[in-house]
């Protein structure tokens, strides 16, 4: 029992260290300008088409998508460590889920992208490994 508990407790630690701990920042908003508009949370199904990208073991599930302008990307946490969305190039204005670390297990993200482009994405708590690309036709 006391293995147990001592293989539990550094599983435990093992993963505060690789997720980055806690990093409350109070941030700012996303600048949302007139490329970009983001939702938070998810408010039901609109009608122009889209995608869904996972948050899943410390990785965007699928890293890489492609939409046509206008379409919706949601990012989804589907697990129970914190993870953000935040632009790192790319045309338009900036985007960001929220502050870093903001998302927590089962919170969504929309994202509309109206500019035809390459956007990069990474989440900061887990940045440079947990990144992607956004490409909008």
């Amino acid at each position: 029992m006391t293995k147990l508990l001592a293989l539990l407790l550094a599983c435990l630690a093992i993963g505060l260290v690789a997720c980055g701990g806690d990093d409350e920042e109070s941030g700012g908003g996303a600048d949302t300008g007139g490329a970009a508009t983001t939702e938070e949370p998810a408010a039901g199904g609109g009608g122009g088409g889209g995608t869904e990208v996972s948050m899943n073991s410390i990785q965007f599930d699928p890293s890489d998508v492609t939409v046509k302008a206008g379409e919706t990307i949601t990012f989804v946490n589907n697990e129970s460590v914190p993870h953000d969305v935040h632009k790192s190039s790319g045309p338009g204005p900036d985007f960001a889920s929220g502050p870093s670390g903001g998302m927590q297990e089962g919170d969504t993200f929309e994202l509309t992208l109206d500019e035809a482009g390459s956007y990069e994405y990474v989440c900061d708590v887990h940045a440079p490994g947990m990144s992607g690309t956004i490409t909008v036709e």
